[in-house]
């Protein structure tokens, strides 16, 4: 049977909420599914109690019927902890940037080992964990999760129950979010803020597996009355810790300003939780119970008008699902994603940020209609039954960590029957390049199918150009089909041609030579050969494909015979590491950064954009213009952009960065506001998908292949003339947060598109053509 460990900082046996409450709803209920599981912790008593003394017997023992194998704590420096804990708590939320360390590495260290800590329990974990077939590591910023996943991190999986709050953005943090093999949200607002803080590297491990609630175990329909207080009274319900991080006295500070403006209100705000203060007395009208019985919770839950949960620090808010289980309206804090994703999804219903926006909802509420409350209510309701049940929420935690297999896994695709051995030939293999990635990424999945695959490249180098001979070898082979990445300069298109088996001419579009001809005649020569070879090919290649239908066209236009697409696949995951930290602290000083990612080349038309930038700066005077892609310094194009951004005066506006490394590109993708592309010639684009994932607003000219790449996931133009109006669209989509979220909305679905599965079943469907029909000549 396969053996769970869940490692939790503390597991008392009085069990009081939060990642403990839930590690504990979790581990019950897998293992009365029949699942072996053990929670690891330490002997530590609880988070209230002395992080360094050991209240309970080590070893393994049973808690509630649960096995609970527990472990030595270490003493620990707490007065240095102390110091780093008060300054990180101690700086303003504003300045907290993605990527970037809040305090020194220094610091950062010591936060991280001067934590709750276990030697024992690492040792532990490093000697045995073989014996375990996956971990669950809860919550995220504590000792033996931030030293202990990394020591398992190919069986570990995170559920980090994260906040936007100043822990999170230490690099330690970041480095077990992408240590670890999966990541387990309990909502989808938790999920978006991970991606926010981290980067869409790790999309394709994370996976929303919820959280259960109990509602309605202790609620007397007969009770009218809590502590004198009578349930029938007209109130607004705010249930949780009553703390001003939890922004209490916001919600309080709110209702003062709605009793001066509607004196005559007999609206009561109701606040019960734990907390050391209390707010009794402080606004006529508002009551302040403190902690209360569970029965005292529901009957307050059942009988109010709405719960306000104005907190901004949640990864997910159970008083939300158990006031929608009464049929409850809920108001939630629109900064905090957790809570704003599923209230604005569910629409069971309002957001509020401000304080005259949280004064507003109270009047609202006092306002609004009985049965128009009954239906936001119902909304609720109808959500929690769907997705808030135990069952479900289980099932979906036996799915994440491989304890049941899942029905979404697809079997390996057989193999066509006819194709043993299928080469791939392309000009040259270069780091970063999109061609060379796609013809990798095919590599490597026909391996995965069983075929027997390599790359050839153009042998320039004497030293390898006896890989030619072994190339040719290959292709008089009987079991031998090729997939041929056309693109100027190849040599060996010869021994392609003479290939007699099955093959395909895969076409990554050829730049048509006016573009280049002012600049670079030789380059402009070479992409007319190009076409010219293009179109001779045509009679030898009875399979073609395009990345894009515009391709596909072209090839149909020089004789190709029935064309087909195969996209270039464009997944989340290649970026799963930590972003320049270097950079990501440079571009996030309040500056906007208009991005644009590709080679400086005349079709790209960097100038437009350089053009349209200085229009923009007349809009928005704070940004900056960056144009990652490789650059020739001798190129005559180059000359020309370095003397156009001279004449416009934007030198220190304009960042033109050359080549880039994969941590500095992730740097400039996740710290751009918008990706701007004036290009007029593009036979797929990689970077308008890459900005897809990392939730970049798109404006693109419409041209080429950009409008089938984007779908509805941008937002395009169609004309050049007045630069002055695009340059308006583009402080639209930078500043307006309505159109710059129903693009992000769209471009999260188009994503989709391109990711490997999707464009697997497109090659798979290829070779099963190429390998039940014999190639021949088409002239």
């Amino acid at each position: 049977m396969k053996r769970l460990a869940i490692v939790i900082p503390w597991f008392g046996e009085d069990l009081k909420g939060g990642a403990e409450q839930q590690a504990w709803q979790v581990a019950t209920r897998l293992a009365q599914r029949g699942h072996n599981v053990e929670v690891l912790t330490t002997r530590c008593q609880s988070f209230l109690e002395n992080w360094s003394k050991n209240h309970y017997r080590g070893g393994l023992t049973r808690v509630k019927g649960l096995k609970v194998r527990r472990f030595r704590v270490n003493q620990r420096d707490e007065d240095a902890f102390g110091q780093v804990n008060l300054k990180m708590l101690s700086l303003p939320s504003e300045s907290l940037r993605a990527g970037v360390n809040p305090v020194s590495s220094v610091e950062a260290s010591v936060f991280v080992f001067e934590n709750i800590s276990s030697r024992r329990l690492l040792r532990y974990l490093q000697k045995h964990y073989q014996r375990y077939h996956a971990f669950l590591f809860i919550p995220y910023l504590y000792g033996p999760i931030l030293n202990g996943l990394p020591l398992v991190a190919e069986r570990a999986f995170l559920q980090p129950c994260l906040h936007d709050e100043v822990y999170a953005y230490l690099p330690q943090v970041e480095h077990i979010f992408h240590a670890a093999q999966g990541l387990l949200f309990i909502s989808e607002g938790e999920a978006l803020l991970a991606q926010q803080l981290y980067g869409p590297g790790i999309i394709a491990k994370s996976q929303v597996v919820g959280a259960a609630v109990e509602a309605g175990q202790h609620y007397d329909t007969s009770v009218t009355q809590v502590q004198g207080f009578d349930l029938q009274q007209r109130y607004i319900l705010c249930l949780g810790r009553r703390d001003p991080l939890k922004n209490t006295d916001l919600l309080v500070r709110a209702y003062a300003r709605y009793q001066q403006s509607y004196p005559d209100s007999n609206l009561r705000l109701v606040l019960a939780g734990p907390g050391s203060r209390s707010y009794s007395g402080e606004v006529p009208g508002l009551i302040d119970f403190g902690l209360v019985e569970e029965s005292e919770k529901e009957s307050l839950l059942a009988n109010c008008l709405a719960l306000f949960q104005p907190s901004r620090n949640e990864s997910y808010s159970r008083v939300i699902m158990e006031a929608w289980y009464h049929g409850k309206p809920v108001a939630a804090h629109r900064q905090c994603l957790a809570t704003a994703t599923v209230v604005g999804k569910v629409q069971g219903g309002w957001l509020a940020t401000s304080l005259a926006e949280w004064a507003e909802l109270l009047a609202k509420v006092d306002q609004q209609a009985p049965d128009k409350l009954t239906q936001l209510g119902t909304l609720g309701k109808t959500y929690v039954t769907d997705n808030a049940s135990w069952d479900k929420v289980i099932q979906r935690y036996e799915l994440a960590l491989g304890l049941t297999p899942s029905d979404s896994v697809q079997p390996s695709r057989p193999k066509s029957p006819q194709l043993k051995e299928i080469h791939q030939v392309l000009p040259n293999l270069a780091y970063g390049d999109a061609i060379s990635n796609h013809a990798i990424a095919i590599r490597d999945y026909l391996r995965q199918q069983g075929y027997y695959s390599d790359i050839f490249v153009r042998f320039l180098d004497p030293q390898v150009a006896h890989q030619a001979k072994t190339f040719q070898a290959r292709l008089l082979s009987p079991d031998a089909s090729v997939l041929y990445h056309h693109s100027i300069g190849s040599e060996l298109t010869a021994y392609v041609i003479a290939h007699p088996g099955p093959k395909c001419l895969i076409y990554h579009n050829i730049t048509p030579a006016e573009f280049f001809r002012p600049y670079r005649l030789d380059i402009a020569q070479q992409l007319e050969k190009g076409q010219t070879e293009l179109k001779q090919l045509a009679p030898h290649f009875l399979y073609s494909v395009g990345d894009s239908t515009y391709n596909a066209e072209e090839l149909a236009a020089v004789g190709f015979a029935q064309p087909e697409v195969l996209p270039i696949s464009v997944e989340p995951s290649k970026w799963d590491f930590p972003a320049d930290s270097d950079l990501m602290e440079q571009l996030q000083d309040g500056k906007v950064n208009l991005l644009f990612v590709g080679r400086l080349a005349p079709n790209k038309r960097q100038d437009h954009l350089i053009e349209a930038f200085a229009h923009y700066l007349k809009l928005d005077d704070q940004a900056r213009l960056i144009l990652v892609g490789g650059v020739d310094l001798s190129d005559p194009y180059y000359s020309y952009i370095k003397a156009l951004i001279k004449r416009l005066n934007l030198s220190h506006q304009i960042l033109l960065t050359g080549q880039v490394n994969d941590a500095q590109l992730a740097a400039y993708y996740r710290t751009a506001h918008l990706f701007w592309s004036m290009s007029e010639h593009e036979g797929f684009c990689v970077p308008l998908v890459e900005a897809m994932w990392f939730d970049i607003p798109i404006l693109a000219y419409k041209s080429t292949a950009v409008p089938e790449t984007l779908g509805q996931a941008g937002l395009m133009f169609n004309s050049k003339d007045t630069l002055i109006e695009v340059a308006a669209l583009a402080k639209l989509l930078v500043r307006d947060e309505e159109p710059r979220r129903t693009i992000l909305n769209a471009q999260r679905q188009r994503r989709e598109y391109f990711l490997p599965g999707k464009v697997q079943k497109k090659l798979d469907a290829l070779l099963h053509r190429m390998g039940t029909r014999v190639q021949q000549p088409c002239g």
